[in-house]
């Protein structure tokens, strides 16, 4: 009898509850209980609705005093009706991993780590983390997106579905580092997503937002929406366009306004030397400075990160193809400012060769230009130009060598030069370009001029005066090689004074020196003694005649 009664009871509710409705009474939200609300539907009923969503639909005189409704039979459609996440049928529903990028390790309930890949499910209790310059992109059951960034790490504490797909609840604990949330894309109703930190947590009801995290700081930074930051007891609303952060014991502090995005209209569109680096321009309040590199517009998957206490950032070798560089500016409190993107190409393969001949200063005709071999190129093709835009070209060829010798000789005067590897028949960027100026050596001196003179055991001389700057070396010696030298010495003036030297024929040789002591080639000719006078030769005959 008491089993038919029951069974009477829940019918006559089913057939009244669409005649005779009553507004559920609306009561404050609790944090201490977690709830989902229901909106009513035309001809729902407590009971029908219990065995729906409830684990234990039999509960549903609870649900009647929670909501206080006074007539079972009475309930208004669009009226919220409260539900415990504690009542509600769930299953679980585990994170897709969508992109995985660098090193990311897993552990499922204390397994031993291991390499993530991607399209694996992931249930409660996961715990991911981030090398440096690695990331992996998550995607819940409600369509939220989360990226990791380097260097971080992140339990997925509950990751569940409710009422039968009518709310999602995802709970995550981040213990280091970074994350960016895109949660709730489809505005599902009830649908919550919490990220709790060592100090805060922060709980979305907005789109677009980042966490930050430490053992004893968190910092949030509202991108679109509002999320709620609770700390210490406290809550505030952050909303859109500021950021707030909480100490560990402390509440949250009031949100401020996040730094504007930087400009990167000047950034170049196409990048084809390594390591890649970008200047940005100076922004008002900035104290530091963050990049990152995606190889897709909406940086799911991250390639590189760096940072910087300046605006000039650098990163390393990526492939050639096309990317996404995205940086913002950081405040004095650690927020971080709004993004900025620019789409760049990278082409800089074949990789160029290095120049290492000749220094800025060239003294042949004929410099010969020499580089490094790059792997795998088979040739090279240097440019060699007047002018630093390299329109006045008076030498441009391919070579298999790493080496280069004009055929012709340069006239005085600066030059620039740049190589490219050539690859499989592809030319790579050239090389950053290098100059020097060929500053001829002095030009053999004139030495047919002036007459020498021989007296008193020396000999003298009279040389066109040096151009400004240089000065003589000369030599005489016995032969043309210099092998039989009689005296050496120098002159800054043209005025040769050899002494002592016996009235002999000898070879001259003198060039123009520089004061750093650069030469330039010799010059000879033959100094021939004057024939002897007839009052000298007897005074060499006496000691014979008086024998």
């Amino acid at each position: 009898m008491r089993g038919w009664s029951r069974l009477c009871a829940l019918a006559c509710l089913l057939i009244a509850a669409p005649i005779l409705a009553e507004p559920v009474s609306p009561l404050p939200p609790t944090d201490a209980a977690p709830e989902w609300r229901y909106t009513l539907r035309p001809g729902d009923t407590l009971i029908g609705v219990s065995a729906r969503f409830l684990a234990n639909p039999a509960i549903w005189p609870r649900l009647q005093r929670l909501n206080r409704i006074s007539n079972p039979y009475r309930l208004t459609p669009g009226s919220p009706l409260r539900i415990p996440l504690a009542w509600l049928r769930h299953t679980p529903a585990p994170a897709t991993v969508v992109a995985v990028t660098g090193q990311v390790r897993v552990s499922m309930h204390a397994a031993a780590e291991r390499a993530l890949l991607p399209g694996e499910q992931l249930p409660s209790g996961t715990l991911l983390s981030t090398a440096a310059n690695s990331s992996v992109t998550l995607r819940f059951a409600d369509g939220s997106v989360l990226v990791l960034q380097p260097g971080a790490r992140l339990v997925l504490d509950t990751v569940s579905v409710y009422a039968g797909g009518g709310m999602v609840d995802t709970r995550l604990r981040l213990q280091q580092g970074r994350v960016e949330v895109g949660a709730n894309p489809n505005h599902t109703s009830g649908s919550r997503l919490q990220v709790i930190t060592p100090s805060a947590v922060a709980a979305v009801r907005g789109t677009r937002f980042r966490v930050e995290a430490d053992t004893r700081v968190t910092r949030e930074e509202t991108l679109q929406g509002e999320v709620g930051l609770a700390a210490a007891g406290q809550t505030v609303s952050v909303a859109a366009g500021q950021g707030s952060m909480a100490g560990t014991g402390r509440p949250p502090s009031p949100p401020v306004a996040l730094l504007p995005a930087p400009d990167v209209t000047a950034l170049p569109p196409r990048i084809d030397t390594l390591p890649m680096r970008f200047t940005l321009p100076e922004l008002p309040g900035a104290a530091s400075w963050l990049g990152q590199i995606a190889a897709d517009e909406r940086f799911e998957q991250l390639l590189l990160e760096q940072g910087s206490a300046a605006p000039q950032l650098s990163f390393g070798d990526l492939p050639d193809g096309r990317y996404w560089l995205r940086v913002r500016a950081a405040d004095m409190m650690g927020l971080q400012g709004r993004d900025a993107v620019h789409a760049f190409e990278l082409d800089a393969r074949p990789f160029a060769p290095l120049l290492n001949a000749p220094g800025p200063r060239v003294r042949s005709a004929t410099p010969t230009m020499q580089w490094s071999a790059v792997v795998g190129a088979g040739a090279y093709q240097i440019q060699l130009s007047r002018d630093a835009a390299f329109a006045d070209r008076v030498l441009d060829e391919r070579t298999p060598d790493t080496h280069l010798t004009p055929a012709n000789e340069l006239k005085p005067g600066a030059y620039h030069w740049r190589v490219a590897s050539v690859e499989a028949g592809e030319q790579g960027p050239f090389s950053p370009p290098q100059h020097f100026t060929f500053d001829p050596l002095p030009g053999a001196p004139e030495l047919n001029q002036g007459a020498p003179a021989f007296a008193q055991d020396a000999l003298a001389l009279t040389l066109p005066p040096p151009p400004a700057g240089l000065r003589y070396e000369l030599v005489l010696a016995r032969d043309a090689e210099r092998t039989q030298v009689v005296w050496r010495g120098e002159s800054p003036d043209g005025q040769l004074h050899a002494s002592p030297v016996e009235p002999e024929n000898y070879y001259l040789a003198a060039r123009l020196v520089e004061a750093d002591g650069t030469a330039g080639p010799y010059a000879t000719r033959v100094i021939e003694a004057p024939p002897r006078a007839h009052w000298e030769l007897l005074l060499l005959l006496l000691p014979l005649l008086a024998i």
